[in-house]
């Protein structure tokens, strides 16, 4: 009796070895976190494998994310008795000291029809908002409407103002030019969809998401754009630290948020988002706050992450199911359960076995990730 009890006991003990949970959820997270970077998609930490999951909504920046982030000038209109050419020059000088996405593009425009460069002096870059310089002995305002406002313009020309309502219905921003506190030209720019924008969003509301988009546009580009790719609602006009509140806001209503960014304006909200995702073709700074990177600046790997994700979740349920599934049937059975009506016992050899089974059974499982396409 002695020894029997003691082989009991020796089976109980191993086959109620936790070995499979222990796999369960880390060979997965392993697996998932591999599938990623083999597509270009760089999760950090098994926490932002696990939150990605649970995104209920989607924030996304849109220069350099929904769109290439390479705007184009399109358009220079001046006041009345205002030389073009010397505007633009001004423009473009003062310009060359600013990172901005749109500054480059006005640059690239005056370099290709290859104006000269004047001295800027006493540069002032007001973050999300414009620029304020010298040049020629003169003070400049350059950028936001309001900013221009904000400074003192008050002159505004009729028949620009009306050019320029036109130019905004069509999606373009504008950048205004005020010269010695007088308006004199606006400056229109545009920046093309990625091809794969409209189709992201899509899948996104396909998968239950909501989708939001943050610019610092004005609302009626916005609009434009938010209806061409299909998002949901936008919030327009947004300084880089008004981002960050428009993500607590969703998340004060319990909303799980995941925020889209590229710029170094985006790296505070990608920060405080529940999980941050980084164009990988954006700011260093950028990457470095959000918990995902994607090295091939598409949004369509936002959605294979998300869908990663899930499929990840999905197999640590499956591995810890068949990990108890073992133990719950396998111990009352080596305990003797069956002894009383079959005289059969469990081994301790084929408890070993069985253990060892319920492991297998856990990687094996885990590894036919490896078969999903994303």
């Amino acid at each position: 009796q002695l020894a029997m009890a003691f082989n009991v006991l020796i089976g109980v003990l191993v086959i109620a070895c936790p070995c499979a949970v222990g796999l369960a959820t880390p060979t997965a997270v392993m697996v998932g976190t591999g599938m990623g970077a083999e597509r270009g998609i760089l999760i950090k930490s098994a926490r932002a494998l696990q939150t990605l999951g649970k995104v209920q909504v989607i924030v996304l920046d849109k220069t350099g994310t929904l769109t290439q982030g390479r705007p184009e000038v399109t358009h220079v209109e001046v006041v009345a008795n205002e030389d073009k050419e010397a505007l633009l020059t001004a423009v473009a000088s003062i310009e060359q000291q600013s990172e901005h996405p749109l500054a480059q593009a006005v640059r690239r425009y005056a370099e290709a029809r290859h104006m000269p460069k004047g001295t800027v002096e006493n540069f002032k870059n007001v973050s999300g908002q414009g620029v304020l310089a010298h040049y020629g002995g003169q003070p400049y305002g350059i950028g936001r409407k309001d900013f221009l406002m904000a400074q003192g313009v008050q002159s505004w020309d009729a028949d620009l103002l009306k050019t320029a309502d036109c130019l905004s219905a069509e999606g373009k921003t504008l950048m205004w030019v005020a010269r010695d506190g007088q308006l004199v030209g606006v400056l229109a720019l545009a920046d093309v969809l990625k091809p794969d924008s409209r189709q992201a969003v899509k899948t996104f509301k396909a998968m239950g998401l909501r989708t939001r988009m943050l610019t610092g546009d004005n609302p009626r580009a916005a609009q434009a754009i938010a209806t061409h790719v299909g998002i949901d609602d936008f919030v327009a006009e947004v300084l880089p630290q008004d981002k960050v509140l428009e993500v607590k806001k969703l998340q004060n209503q319990g909303l799980c948020v995941a925020m889209v960014g590229d710029g170094i304006n985006d790296a505070p909200a990608l920060a405080q988002a529940d999980i941050g995702i980084a164009i990988g073709s954006g700011t260093d700074v950028a990457m470095e706050a959000g918990s995902v990177v994607l090295m091939k600046n598409s949004l369509m790997d936002v959605v294979r992450a998300i869908q990663l994700s899930r499929y990840t979740l999905r197999k640590i349920k499956q591995n810890l199911f068949w990990a108890f599934a073992y133990n719950l049937i396998g111990i009352p059975v080596a305990a003797g359960i069956l002894y009383p009506w079959t005289g059969w016992r469990l081994d301790p050899m084929m408890a070993g076995a069985a253990m060892a089974a319920s492991s297998v059974s856990v990687v094996g499982n885990t590894l036919l990730m490896k078969l999903k396409r994303l």
